[in-house]
């Protein structure tokens, strides 16, 4: 159970704290937000029960070591690949841009949490999120997964969006219907991949390959050609 309202202090003002703000509002949680421009961070901190820390990765080790008066708080970081005695681990398994969601979409968010941290009541307070527990050392192979699914199919459908546009005069709204196709079946088919790799169409592949020439995206091409037997083998 947890121990009565928690009173988090947003260490940082970027993006995911945005976002932690808009949702801490929804669900009527006490809350403040502290930046460097802020003033001392031990005054901001009288009167808080959890300190979550909204900053970037590399900066986290050295901010907890500059600023051992945290330890006094229950001490959240929320990255997906750090792991380190001073603060708990509690990863949103989420995309975050730069337009706020509606508030009933973020209780539906997966916070994957340190196995070793405090239960989620104690560790997030008022928080309803469904959770996972991971240990620290799975932490990175963890992140780098998410990173693969999110970050890099994003990059990939800019790229498309892009080419269909300035090269092949179609609207990327002309795509937006096969988006959207890609992923509901993604949710909820066991074999949602399609194209000419189930098919075993190699000459469709090799043509393929040979329009890509010069773009840096045949890389990524001819990699996703490497890893489809193992992805085949791991599924059958």
């Amino acid at each position: 159970m947890g121990q009565g309202p928690a009173r988090y202090l947003l260490i940082g003002n970027g993006r995911l704290s945005r976002h932690l703000q808009h949702y801490f509002q929804h669900l009527q949680l006490d809350y403040q937000v502290w930046t460097r421009h802020d003033g001392p961070l031990k005054e901001a901190l009288q009167g808080r029960t959890h300190a979550l820390l909204l900053i970037r990765d590399d900066a986290m080790l050295d901010f907890l070591d500059t600023h051992p008066e945290l330890q006094a708080l229950t001490v959240v970081h929320f990255s997906g690949s750090l792991a380190t005695p001073l603060a708990w681990g509690a990863h949103p398994l989420m995309t975050f841009s730069q337009t706020l969601y509606p508030a009933t979409d973020y209780r539906d968010i997966h916070f994957v949490v340190d196995s070793e941290a405090p239960e989620f009541a104690r560790l997030l307070p008022g928080l309803p999120n469904p959770h996972h527990r991971l240990s620290s050392s799975l932490k990175a192979r963890y992140h780098a997964e998410c990173v693969l699914s999110g970050n890099f199919t994003s990059m990939l459908w800019s790229h498309f969006f892009e080419v269909l546009e300035a090269k092949l005069g179609v609207p990327r709204t002309a795509a937006l219907p096969y988006l959207r196709r890609v992923a509901a079946n993604l949710e909820s088919e066991l074999s949602p991949l399609t194209g000419p790799l189930v098919r075993g169409d190699i000459a469709t592949v090799h043509r393929n390959l040979q329009a890509l020439e010069g773009d840096p995206y045949q890389g990524v091409y001819s990699s996703f050609v490497e890893a489809y037997p193992k992805t085949i083998e791991k599924a059958s």
